[in-house]
């Protein structure tokens, strides 16, 4: 007796490593800029100037570009002071290898600046880099078996609907543009955006478009102005294997950002962007799978296990937060806000969130003040799926002063990836021994007894060496009918 199998193209999740690092560099104030004598507050951002994919490991080589926003002698005079600290960081990923495609996600987790003295500054971030490692592969699927006439074989088969992560690919943007701005002063910060707006999937190719959103928050004389800019931009990603109909999610990471404000009769900001697009590409498929066997005639043995497809599942849950913040200054107005989150799984399996806020306000005196807080964010639902991994989103930020305090409301978005088995048993082997007969009643004998719960015709035959369509004839019943317990059941044999 002889399985019939066949193998389908697949990429599987090879290996998912995480690693956290910090940076420090120290800068001096340039001599053309005053004297400075304490930090308001700082932001960064993480630069990537390129990835290598090794053997069992990952290479990043960015810089991360910290901004602080301090106090010179004179009071309520502040200016803008910047550094850059290289780095290169090696990630483990066994089972990498140099033509596996590694998703890169490189966040900020924290930043700050000390003074060390009038003209330097210690900078200060730690740096949390997620790498998924993922590789083309195949699964076996079992159809069917083979078997002489005189070995009798009943198969057991089912139509089965699997997701499979038929395709992964990645791609570089790029987004450059000159834009008017009728803001003035200095850029104190920006961070951008990638929002999709379209999709269209093509034979072997995905076609995306939507802008890059630049917003940039410009400082002077103790006054913050927003604006927010886009910058279109379109790529096609080639993708051996998509198809129309699949359904692709895509993921954007930011490499390198320049944004310089220009001075002349007329404002603008010259924006020089790049990125990444990761597209997973899954696919629902139809298949046959053989789920049971054995033969009438000799005793057998069959060897079933689950189908080695997970799923590659996407999650993403929506959650009102608002909290309450108490400043050290009553707050009159609210200036400014910026939003770190990182995502995070519990024990129990649930995804959330923690946010970190740093709010510029003015006291009633004027003053500019600057104030933290962190919230931390929890879905009620349990996520089951492996290799969960969780990206912490948000939308709808509002922060107002109120009363001396400063209200703070956002709706969280934790987004999750993970793993998830599929319900699925397939024979993987079987044996059949020629020498060892069936003890089965003489030809032409038909027994009578009562259906146990949770009991099916297929069970029933197996369990008596007959065959399901001698069952279902004997007993007038159609082919996948249903069976009550304590009902009665003829059991017909044959030679």
């Amino acid at each position: 007796m002889e399985l019939i199998q066949n193998n389908y193209d697949q990429y599987t999740l090879l290996n998912q490593a995480e690693q956290q690092r910090e940076v420090v560099a120290e800068v001096i104030v340039p001599d053309t800029q005053a004297d400075v004598y304490s930090v308001l507050t700082s932001a960064a951002q993480c630069q990537i100037k390129q990835k290598t994919v090794r053997q069992d490991a990952v290479v990043i080589e960015g810089v991360v570009e910290i901004e602080a926003l301090c106090q010179e002698e004179e009071p309520d005079r502040w200016q803008c002071i910047r550094g850059s600290i290289p780095f290169t960081q090696e990630i483990q990923a066994a089972g990498c290898r140099e033509d596996s495609i590694a998703q890169l996600r490189l966040e900020v987790l924290r930043c700050d600046a000390q003074i060390r003295n009038p003209r330097k500054l210690q900078l200060q971030a730690q740096l949390g880099a997620l790498v998924q490692v993922f590789q083309k592969s195949r699964f076996v699927v079992t159809e069917s078996a083979g078997g002489s006439e005189q070995e009798d074989v009943q198969l057991l088969t089912d139509t089965v609907e699997l997701e499979v992560l038929r395709a992964v690919a990645e791609k570089k943007l790029v987004a450059a543009d000159e834009v008017q701005t009728a803001a003035h002063g200095q850029l104190l910060h920006y961070a951008v955006d990638w929002r999709q707006e379209e999709q269209r999937i093509l034979s072997g190719k995905i076609m995306l478009r939507g802008n890059a959103c630049i917003q940039a928050v410009f400082f002077q004389e103790n006054s913050l102005q927003q604006q927010e800019y886009r910058i279109p931009f379109s790529q096609v990603l080639e993708c051996e294997g998509v198809e129309p109909g699949d359904t692709v999610t895509v993921d954007y990471q930011t490499l390198q950002t320049q944004v310089t404000l220009l001075e002349g009769e007329t404002a603008a900001l010259s924006c020089s962007l790049s990125g990444t697009a990761t597209a997973c590409v899954t696919r629902r498929m139809k298949l046959q799978v053989l789920q049971d066997l054995y033969s009438t005639r000799y005793e057998s043995e069959c060897q079933r296990e689950p189908l080695a497809c997970p799923a590659w599942k996407c999650f993403e849950r929506s959650v009102s937060a608002e909290e309450t913040c108490q400043p050290e200054e009553a707050a009159a107005t609210v200036m400014d806000c910026r939003c770190r989150a990182r995502g995070f799984v519990d024990d129990r399996g649930r995804m959330g969130g923690i946010y970190t806020f740093r709010i510029l306000y003015c006291c009633g005196q004027g003053h500019l003040h600057c104030a933290e807080h962190t919230v931390k964010v929890v879905c009620d639902e349990e996520i089951r799926a492996e290799k969960l991994t969780v990206r912490a989103g948000w939308q709808n930020l509002s922060v107002q002063a109120e009363d001396g305090a400063l209200r703070i409301r956002f709706t969280a978005l934790p987004r999750g990836r993970g793993l998830v088995p599929q319900p699925c048993r397939q024979v993987s082997a079987c044996s059949l021994n020629p020498d060892k007969r069936r003890q089965a009643p003489p030809p032409g004998t038909l027994l009578l007894r009562t259906v146990a719960e949770q009991e099916t015709v297929w069970s029933i035959a197996k369990q008596y060496g007959s065959r399901t369509g001698q069952i279902l004839a004997a007993n007038r019943l159609e082919n996948g009918a249903q069976l009550t317990p304590g009902q009665l059941m003829m059991i017909p044999f044959s030679g």
